[in-house]
């Protein structure tokens, strides 16, 4: 008999068959891994893009709140800004929600590849004004002589000029023309102006020309500009009104020959001396309309019931500080008299041809913050303050302005300032 051999055929088939499900098993599995992963990889994406468009809406809500504080330009009315931070961007609105109590409300949108998260931060008017440097100068100009100095910064919006070894001993800002000046201690201090000339900078001397000075110009930097006061006219029209309450004191105020008297808030119809080592003690907002006259060892102080609060005299004519006179808070920390004027002295009729200052202080007299954001003040004969600002400064023999850090934040105890505050930040959604 023939043996008859049969061929399976099938083997190969089945083997196939193995080997593909072998094959869909094994996918399955690393599917299973791979999904879970890549889906954690996607969200920690998310995550992090999410976080950075909250901390950009946060810069832009910053930008926005620095702006209004210092009435800065905040764009157009109706439309949105656009800052781009890191290669993203927060949609920034000029255009603000007024809600209850006077409050403003600022909501800003930050976008990281689509992921967007809002801020929603909420201002309210606050009884603070920020002195940011220790003199600040309208177009009139900074002008120091015969070894006048200020420790701190200072900004102008005119030119700062010196000669006869003046100094400033932080960082000087001109919009116009920085000379004669030595600028900074050590290797810190920069002077920033489109022109130095003739000047020692410690630190970086950003400027676009100048000549005669130690350092050649850095021109990295555009040139500085105009930067606005801290007082308001509604600061000075709330503080008159807050002294005019009660019956007026009609006439001129005088308290010498070693007298001590007290005041509350008072609107006086003429002028204001004390003199001969008086001791006058304010315990309310101060209105004069004519002039102010501290002299001869005189005090002029708050009462001990501020606290930590500062107080307000405000005039209408000048305001003349000499003989060792002193112009003090109330004994804690933080509290200061603002000495304020709205005279625009040397110019206009009631200046005596040019022969007056909006503020003149000398002979040792020393007063904390000085205002005179339209006329000029004149600083000699060793006269201290602690922060100054007007319209024009001239220092000379010996003046020292010493700023005080506090002052970047000096809360009056009545009488709003027309300053912004926080009053909630946080997230919208």
């Amino acid at each position: 008999m023939k043996n008859k051999i049969k061929i399976q055929r099938n083997k190969g088939a089945a083997m196939m068959i193995v080997v593909f499900f072998f094959m869909f098993i094994s996918l399955t599995i690393l599917i299973g891994i791979v999904t879970p992963v890549v889906r954690e990889f996607r969200i920690a994406g998310d995550n992090f893009d999410s976080k950075q468009s909250y901390f950009i809406a946060e810069s832009g809500a910053e930008d926005m709140m620095y702006r209004i504080k210092n009435n800065m330009e905040v764009g157009t009315i109706g439309e949105s800004r656009t800052l781009f931070l890191n290669n993203s961007f927060v949609s920034i609105p000029t255009e603000f929600n007024s809600i209850f109590g006077g409050q403003k409300q600022i909501i800003t949108t930050g976008d990281v590849n689509s992921n967007q998260r809002k801020v929603n931060l909420i201002l309210t008017t606050t009884t603070g004004v920020s002195f940011n440097y220790g003199v600040q100068v309208g177009i009139g100009g900074f002008n120091l002589t015969g070894n006048a100095k200020v420790i701190g910064n200072v900004y102008s919006n005119g030119n700062i000029t010196g000669e006869n070894n003046t100094a400033i001993t932080g960082t000087a800002i001109s919009t116009g023309t920085i000379s004669g000046m030595t600028i900074g201690t050590g290797t810190t201090g920069n002077a920033k102006a489109h022109t130095v000339n003739n000047s020692t900078i410690r630190g970086i001397n950003y400027c676009q020309t100048g000549t005669g000075n130690n350092k050649v110009c850095d021109t990295s930097q555009p040139d500085p500009i105009a930067t606005t006061m801290p007082i308001s006219d509604q600061n000075i029209l709330d503080w008159k009104g807050e002294a005019s309450i009660g019956d007026p004191y009609v006439g001129n105020y005088l308290l010498d020959s070693n007298n001590i008297d007290s005041l509350s808030q008072k609107e006086i119809t003429g002028n204001f001396t004390i003199d001969g080592n008086a001791i006058l003690t304010i315990t309310g907002t101060i209105w004069v309309h004519g002039n102010i006259n501290i002299s001869n060892n005189a005090i002029v102080k708050l009462s001990s019931s501020y606290g930590p609060d500062s107080g307000v005299i405000v005039a209408d004519g000048n305001i003349n500080l000499s003989g060792n006179n002193g112009v003090e808070g109330s004994g804690q920390t933080g509290s200061y008299i603002l000495l304020v004027t709205t005279s625009t002295c040397p110019i206009g009729p009631s200046c005596g041809g040019g022969s007056a200052n909006a503020i003149t202080i000398d002979n040792n007299a020393n007063a904390v913050i000085l205002n005179a954001q339209q006329g000029t003040i004149s600083f000699s004969n060793n006269a201290e303050v602690n922060e100054a600002t007007a319209k024009t400064i001239v220092a000379e023999n010996n003046t020292i302005i010493t700023y005080i850090n506090g002052l970047a934040d000096v809360n009056f105890s009545s009488g709003p300032s027309g300053s912004w505050g926080i009053d909630s930040w946080g997230e919208s959604e």
